[in-house]
């Protein structure tokens, strides 16, 4: 007994004096296709990711993913090579620390965009040693410990499908359980003006499938249009798809332009969702006190990690709005946001995309448990995700694809 008492302290001994040993940046590229399209369509092809990978001197290792890895690789890669500079040899068991001080470090540049996204990788990482030194899962670690299984939402329906070709898709969904699906509204790709009648008949075909109780929910991407909307086109549509019982419209509007998603919110005819490309927490408050947002998108991968997106998540929830995280990264970036709904309340679904893309759905395998509609919250520890020596050989970075949607 006195000897393991002693193996035990020494263990945790060992932690307390871990250090960061290494710190790198792994890029991979995968095959990516559109369910509902040809493996020969044009926006089908390869999609790249950034994870971030943090070695201990105990043998920890720690996973973490930045969103903006999948849209321009080579500065993603640079980025976290400079915000994780002079990390090495720092402890990393109190990530709240090392993480403020890591932002304080590289404030002139990463207080927003690109360099406060990467530190969603860097936030992720640390996090997923802590649980695995704990042996704890990280939403546990986040929160208050209590399980709450979470709705994971079909994200899909692409604009080139036809009203029957989205009854049949949303009826595959339904079959395997999902409970909320979300579509494409406005004409695809996003550079055409919208098409009102055809996406009328898209979505009541999306709501026949349906039925009655779940969910529907439509994107219009308007920050993303060549010839942005005016607000006028926005509320048209929320008039015409009203009828349709829609959870929210996402982005109806410009990235940051509070008064128009204010405006669009007390209409009260689909609740406003955005803040997807919001790169740190204090982004959101803007859109908190004007009553801009119906339903609040934080995402893990570009908000600033696991830890910040559930602090948003807190706040929504202090303020009555729902939360619904935008995930549409690779396989660890999905973890952070599964963790960190996982953790909070007042999630009421999590993206998740249903393209074919080995980057996204193979390291999930050890932490997706989708039953009844839901996913419960794993046991396993860190962010549990599954990551292999063979599959980072499998799946090398490919240099200059091209990111088609």
């Amino acid at each position: 007994m006195i000897v393991l008492r002693f193996a035990v302290a020494l263990a945790y001994l060992r932690l307390l004096t871990m250090k960061i040993q290494r710190i790198e940046p792994v890029p991979l590229t995968a095959p990516f296709t559109f369910q509902g399209l040809p493996a020969s369509h044009p926006y089908n092809g390869v999609r790249n990711c950034v994870w971030l990978r943090i070695d201990t001197d105990e043998g920890i290792t720690g996973w973490g993913e930045v969103y903006l890895g999948c849209y321009a690789t080579e500065v993603a890669i640079a980025s976290l090579k400079r915000f994780c500079h002079g990390l090495t040899g720092k402890d990393p068991m109190d990530p709240v620390s090392l993480m403020e001080e890591a932002r304080y470090d590289n404030r002139y540049w990463a207080m927003r965009g690109i360099g406060a996204q990467s530190s969603s990788a860097v936030e992720g990482a640390l996090w997923d040693i802590v649980g695995k030194a704990k042996q704890q899962p990280v939403w546990k670690l986040l929160g208050d410990g209590r399980p709450r299984p979470i709705l994971p939402y079909a994200s899909a329906g692409i604009g080139e499908l036809s009203p029957r070709e989205i009854h049949d898709e949303v009826k595959r969904f339904t079959a395997r359980g999902y409970r909320a699906y979300k579509m494409s509204c406005g004409g695809f790709p996003v550079t055409q003006d919208g098409e009102m009648k055809r996406d009328i008949e898209r979505v009541a075909a999306a709501r026949e499938a349906l039925g009655p109780e779940r969910l529907l929910f439509v994107d219009v991407f308007v920050p993303q249009r060549r010839r942005t909307w005016k607000q006028s086109q926005a509320e048209a549509y929320m008039r015409a798809l009203h009828p349709y019982h829609v959870g929210f419209m996402e982005e109806p509007a410009m990235t940051y332009d509070v008064r128009g998603y204010r405006e669009l919110q007390a209409l009260k005819l689909i609740p406003t969702a955005g803040g997807e490309s919001f790169s740190c927490p204090e982004e959101f408050e803007p859109f908190f006190e004007a009553g801009a947002l119906g339903v609040a998108q934080p995402d893990a991968a570009v908000v600033g990690g696991p830890a910040s997106s559930a602090a948003v998540c807190r706040r929504a929830h202090a303020l009555g709005v729902p939360v619904c995280p935008h995930a549409y990264s690779a396989g660890v970036g999905l973890a952070q946001n599964l963790h960190a709904a996982w953790s909070t309340e007042g999630v009421l679904a999590v993206e998740f995309p249903q393209e074919i893309h080995p980057l996204a759905k193979e390291p999930l395998k050890e932490i997706w448990n989708f039953k009844d509609g839901h996913v419960a919250p794993p046991d396993r520890p860190g962010l549990g995700v599954v990551i292999t020596e063979e599959f980072l050989i499998k799946y090398a970075y490919q240099p200059n694809p091209v990111r088609n949607y």
